[in-house]
This record gives C-alpha cells, sequence and structure tokens, in this order.
C-alpha cells in the first residue's frame, strides 16, 4: 500500500521524462537504422559488387579485425597528433577574427586577402606543402592549419559584427570601457559564431589531414585509406571511412557540450 501510494505522488512529468528518449537522439538513430538495414539486404542479395563497394556487416568485420589488432590505433594516434598540434595552431583565428570584427580599419586591410585566402583550394596546394615542409609531420601539419583557420577568423569576425547595436548603446551609457564592452557585450555576443567556426574547422582539419597522409605518407588514417584503396579492400577502407566519421560526429557532440557550458543562455 506503501509503494503504491508513494507512486501516487511522484509527478506525472518525472515519470515520463526518466523513460522518454530524446527526439535529437531516437530520430537519427530510427534513420540509420532503415539506411543500414537496406542496404545490408542489398549486400545479401548481391546488388553490390564487392569489388567496388561493400555492406554493413563486412565494413563492421573489418573494424572489429583492426581493433582488435590495434592497427587503428597506431593510425589515429599520429593522424590525431597532426590534427591537434595544427587545429590549436589555428585557434589563432580567434583573436585575428575579434581584432578584425571590432577595428573596421583592420577588416579593411585584410579582409581581401583573407577572403582570397579562404577561397583558395588549399587541397591543390599539398604538393607544395610537402615541398615547403618536408615529408614529415611538419607538411601534415601545416595543411590542417590551412585548411582550419579561416573558418574559425571569418565567423569570429561575423559574431563580432552581429553584436546588437542596443546592447552597445546601453554599455555605452552605462559608462563601460573599451574593456569592458570586448568583455561583456561584444565577446558574449560572438561565442556561438566562433563555436560555429570551430565546428566547420574541425571537418575541414580531418580533410586536410587525410589528404596529406595519402599523398605523403607512410602512417595515419590517410595512408590506412590509400593502402586499403591500392589492395582492392573495400570493406577495409569504408571501415576506416566510418571511423572518420564516428570521430568526427563525437568532436562535434563533445564541442556542443562545451558550447553549452560557456553558454547557457544560448538554451534557454
Amino acid at each position: 500500500m506503501q509503494e503504491l501510494e508513494i507512486s501516487k505522488n511522484i509527478p506525472t512529468a518525472v515519470k515520463k521524462s526518466s523513460w522518454k528518449i530524446p527526439k535529437s537522439v531516437f530520430y537519427p538513430s530510427v534513420t540509420l537504422l532503415i539506411i543500414l538495414i537496406i542496404w545490408e539486404i542489398c549486400g545479401r542479395l548481391q546488388l553490390i559488387d564487392p569489388f567496388m563497394f561493400s555492406w554493413p556487416s563486412k565494413i563492421f568485420t573489418e573494424a572489429i579485425a583492426f581493433f582488435i589488432s590495434a592497427e587503428v590505433f597506431t593510425h589515429l594516434a599520429v593522424s590525431g597528433m597532426e590534427v591537434g598540434i595544427g587545429f590549436a595552431m589555428a585557434l589563432i583565428g580567434i583573436p585575428i577574427g575579434l581584432a578584425m570584427g571590432y577595428w573596421k580599419n583592420l577588416e579593411l586591410a585584410f579582409d581581401p586577402f583573407v577572403t582570397a585566402l579562404y577561397t583558395t583550394p588549399m587541397i591543390a596546394l599539398t604538393p607544395l606543402f610537402v615541398l615547403w615542409f618536408g615529408l614529415d609531420t611538419l607538411s601534415k601539419v601545416m595543411m590542417v592549419f590551412a585548411l582550419s583557420i579561416f573558418p574559425i577568423l571569418i565567423n569570429t569576425m561575423s559574431g563580432v559584427k552581429m553584436t546588437d547595436p542596443s546592447l552597445i548603446k546601453a554599455a555605452r551609457s552605462y559608462g563601460a570601457s573599451r574593456g569592458q564592452m570586448f568583455k561583456e557585450v561584444i565577446l558574449p555576443s560572438a561565442i556561438p559564431f566562433i563555436i560555429t567556426g570551430i565546428r566547420l574547422a574541425i571537418g575541414r582539419a580531418l580533410i586536410a589531414v587525410v589528404v596529406a597522409e595519402m599523398l605523403a605518407g607512410n602512417i595515419g588514417i590517410g595512408y590506412a585509406i590509400r593502402h586499403a584503396s591500392e589492395l582492392f579492400q573495400t570493406a577495409q577502407y569504408l571501415a576506416y571511412v566510418a571511423v572518420l566519421m564516428v570521430l568526427s560526429v563525437l568532436l562535434t557532440e563533445l564541442l556542443k557540450i562545451f558550447e553549452k557550458k560557456i553558454a547557457p543562455w544560448r538554451n534557454l
């Protein structure tokens, strides 16, 4: 009887929320499951040429095989180091973007060059990076840096320029100094744009390291993909690609969590 009384006292909203799957998890999971089932059926019915492509069960088997052998961790460690160093260097785009967004003359002086470099197909310059920085880690790091910095810089600059003018006027009316204005108004307003720039830069960083390792590497995920493709090991090739996809999703989700911590007002 006491248990029944206790259960009656629990709010209905609490009961429902403890069992409810978030829509942001449920819908993508169902979509992915449907795609994988259809893909697997096509493979089992031999509608897919295994020499040209593969299907989920074979890709999963290959992934398990090189996870057991720890081969993938060796490649991930090298690629992760190159992405980490290059991406950390690319974060200099944040203070540069803040400065260009805040000072109009600085934007006028450098914006055409930033636009020109951003629109340049950096991937086509990979052989030049190899010529300049050699076949070792430095060329991959510089490729990651070159592809990552501009999304961060441009989005940061846009965030500063999109600051609500009424907030700036209110801060000035209360006698805020330039430093206080920047810290209390402009920077918080630009944070969502900075996070967006970093999210875009993550994808470009992974592209950069894979392409650089494919063209001039003897270790790393890019090299492993190239090696598997040269041997026509399609399932293994796609397994490495799947590892990259999972890694990029995890990094993006971690970035979303970080944004919630530093900009909680965005979730209101």
